[in-house]
């Protein structure tokens, strides 16, 4: 597992959000989901939609 301080994961996070690599790889994790191909717990699925909108 890579360690990452806090100031190195917001760089990342906000590096991700501006390129719409982010948007891209949770729309991809939703559709995922919603197809029958991943299993998670409907909070999750819940908080994935939430972050979707919040980045689109």
């Amino acid at each position: 597992m890579v360690q990452l301080t806090t100031e190195e994961k917001e760089l990342l996070v906000s590096l991700l959000i501006s390129t719409d690599v982010a948007k891209e790889f949770v729309l991809s994790e939703i559709n995922d989901i919603e197809v029958g191909q991943k299993k998670l717990e409907a909070y999750t699925y819940q908080k994935l939609i939430e972050i979707y909108e919040k980045i689109s």
